[in-house]
C-alpha cells in the first residue's frame, strides 16, 4: 500500500472516530455532518469525499473481499473452513480497526435500529463477495449452498469480531481461528 492510500485510510479512520465520539456525546439523532467534520478537524466537503452521510461514517466500509486477489481461494485444496476463515480474517488484518473504537461503534449501533439495518446490509455485501468466490470453488451447481455458506461465514465473522473486541488479550489473528471454530461447531451440529 502506497503512502497516499495509507493517508486516505487514516483520514477515513479519523472521521469515523470523530463520528463515534460525536454520536456518543450528542446522541446519534442530534449528530450532524458538520459536527463530525469539526471534531475531525476537516471541512464538511472533505467529510463528503470519504462518506455519503453520518451513518456511513459511523459504520465505515464493509469488509471487502478483493475477488481478483483471492484467486488462491478458488483453487485451494485445503479444508474449506480454514480457507474461509483465512480469507475473512486476512481482510481485517489488512485494514485493522482499533478495539476501543470498535467497542464504541458497537455501542452506537446497538442503540440505533436504523444503524443495525445498515450494518446488516454491509454484512450482506461481504457475504455476496464471498458467495461469488465459493461458487467458483464449489461449482455453479452449488450456487445456493455457496450463498448459504457465505451468509453463515459472515455471521461467524461478525460474532468473532465482537468476541475479539471484548477480549483485550486476544490478538487480531485470533479472529480467523474464531471464525473457523464457529463454522466447525455448526458443522458438528448439522452432522
Amino acid at each position: 500500500m502506497n503512502l497516499r492510500e495509507r493517508r486516505r485510510r487514516q483520514t477515513a479512520r479519523d472521521i469515523q472516530t470523530a463520528a463515534v465520539t460525536v454520536a456518543l456525546r450528542n446522541g446519534f439523532d442530534q449528530m450532524t455532518t458538520e459536527a463530525i467534520a469539526h471534531e475531525a478537524g476537516i471541512s464538511t466537503r472533505t467529510f463528503f469525499n470519504y462518506y455519503n452521510n453520518k451513518q456511513a461514517a459511523i459504520l465505515g466500509a464493509a469488509v471487502r473481499i478483493d475477488v481478483e486477489a483471492a484467486g488462491w481461494f478458488t483453487c485451494s485444496d485445503r479444508a474449506l473452513i480454514d480457507d474461509i476463515a483465512k480469507l475473512l480474517g486476512q481482510r481485517l488484518q489488512d485494514d485493522p480497526l482499533e478495539r476501543a473504537v470498535l467497542r464504541k461503534i458497537m455501542a452506537v449501533v446497538d442503540a440505533n435500529p436504523s444503524l443495525q439495518d445498515l450494518f446488516r446490509k454491509k454484512v450482506h455485501e461481504t457475504s455476496l463477495s464471498l458467495a461469488t468466490l465459493l461458487e467458483v470453488r464449489l461449482g455453479g451447481e452449488r450456487a445456493i449452498e455457496s450463498r448459504l455458506l457465505a451468509e453463515l461465514a459472515t455471521h461467524a465473522l461478525t460474532e468473532a469480531v465482537v468476541i475479539w473486541a471484548a477480549d483485550e488479550d486476544s490478538a487480531l489473528d485470533e479472529i480467523s481461528v474464531l471464525v473457523a471454530a464457529k463454522l466447525r461447531s455448526v458443522r458438528e451440529i448439522l452432522s
